[in-house]
């Protein structure tokens, strides 16, 4: 009875940790596919389309015409280049974690795995370099590099001037912004895990401590 039960503890063990991985992937899953993703993708009003707004903001402020269509063009396709770091962002935070859990032993039965804010430090700072990065580097050559194409042909003479005010835009106030709501998005998130983690040790050890298959003396 006793190899029985220490077979059974052992599955127990196993089982808890597993649940923790797959609380990870879920909460990883919808911080990057749904959170940030919702901040990355066309949204669906065009007046919360900060970049195109601004566009026509200083269209308007100018009196000059501007090719929409290709406006929208070079827009999707930052946009597309963005999202496409969103599976490395995923990938680093999931591996991270999990690893974590991975290397977690079963020292003493009733040892429980916690998490804490130090423990997403590095790859939130990963993640949001990788995030920072690519949106720097897709500004410059999905918009500005191209911004010759929003311009009608009579309109070329404003090209400098509207390019060296959009750049300090987006360089500055719009990437700043999705900075700082990407990494609330992250922080909310992180937290939801953390008290999550902190669920599963409660019914972890709740189970170890009722269950007759992992209590010898109860068998008795």
């Amino acid at each position: 009875m006793q190899i029985e039960v220490e077979e059974f503890k052992k599955q127990h063990f196993a089982n808890y940790k597993q649940a923790i991985i797959e609380n990870i992937k879920k909460n990883t899953s919808t911080l990057v596919d749904e959170d940030i993703m919702s901040l990355l993708k066309k949204p669906p009003l065009e007046a919360m389309d900060l970049i195109k707004v601004k566009f026509l903001d200083m269209a308007k402020k100018e009196k000059i015409v501007l090719n929409t269509e290709n406006l929208d063009k070079i827009i999707d396709n930052y946009r597309r280049k963005v999202i496409g770091c969103l599976d490395e962002v995923k990938e680093n935070r999931e591996m991270s974690l999990i690893k974590k859990v991975d290397d977690f032993k079963m020292i003493k039965e009733t040892n429980i795995f916690k998490l804490s804010k130090k423990d997403f430090g590095e790859v939130n700072k990963t993640n949001k370099n990788l995030i920072k990065k690519t949106i720097q580097e897709a500004l410059v050559t999905e918009i500005l590099d191209k911004i010759k194409t929003v311009f009608k042909d009579e309109e070329e003479l404003h090209e400098e001037k509207l390019a060296n005010e959009l750049g300090k835009y987006l360089k500055g106030t719009y990437l700043r912004q999705v900075l700082e709501n990407i990494e609330f998005k992250v922080i909310v998130k992180d937290t939801t895990l953390i008290n999550g983690v902190k669920e599963q040790a409660d019914h972890y050890l709740f189970t170890l401590s009722n269950s007759r298959l992992l209590n010898e003396d109860l068998e008795k």
